[in-house]
């Protein structure tokens, strides 16, 4: 924990970029549900995942000084299903321990993401009802249900209304 860099901050607890130390951290802390949902999708093993995480996603780690991590989380470049990056969320047990957290510092990495992502998309397992509301809460608006290994998923988008959003940066309108 020596070597994490604090991107975000907010009294005791702060976000640093995913590293190859978290690894086992990551292991032993994964939230039950985050293993089930993962293992509906053909993903057991989670060396595999922590790997996939730190070679295509911008992946970062969220804790409480000196405390296990009660989040991993970013957004994934390379899913071919669609053309907005796709946003994640995996969670420790320990995030249930402080809802006002989670819902600050949700927001707190929104407003991070935002400064660099024009449109996010995010998949949620459509039975789990909480991950739906939070999404929808964050700003994303649900577009339709898909089915994959036989579990239906929703399937949201996010535009980053703070942001013009045209096709190249050199076609916006000039201001004087």
């Amino acid at each position: 924990m020596d070597d994490e860099v604090k991107i975000l901050t907010r009294g005791d607890y702060y976000m640093t970029p995913l590293k190859w130390f978290h690894r086992e951290e990551f292991k032993e802390n994964l939230s039950q549900e985050n293993k089930q949902e993962l293992a509906m999708l053909g993903h057991t093993d989670l060396d595999e995942v922590f790997n996939v995480m730190n070679e295509t996603a911008q992946a970062y780690v969220v804790r409480r000084t000196g405390k296990p991590l009660i989040f991993v989380g970013g957004i994934l470049y390379s899913n071919g299903d669609t053309e907005f990056p796709q946003m994640f969320a995996l969670f420790s047990d320990k995030v249930k321990d402080n809802f006002k957290l989670l819902a600050r510092g949700s927001k707190m990495l929104m407003s991070f993401f935002d400064q660099s992502e024009m449109n996010m998309s995010m998949t949620v397992l459509a039975k789990n009802e909480a991950m739906i509301q939070w999404a929808t809460w964050l700003g994303f608006e649900a577009i339709g249900v898909q089915t994959s290994n036989n579990h239906d998923y929703v399937e949201f988008v996010r535009c980053n209304f703070s942001k013009k959003n045209v096709s190249h940066e050199t076609s916006r309108p000039v201001m004087h």
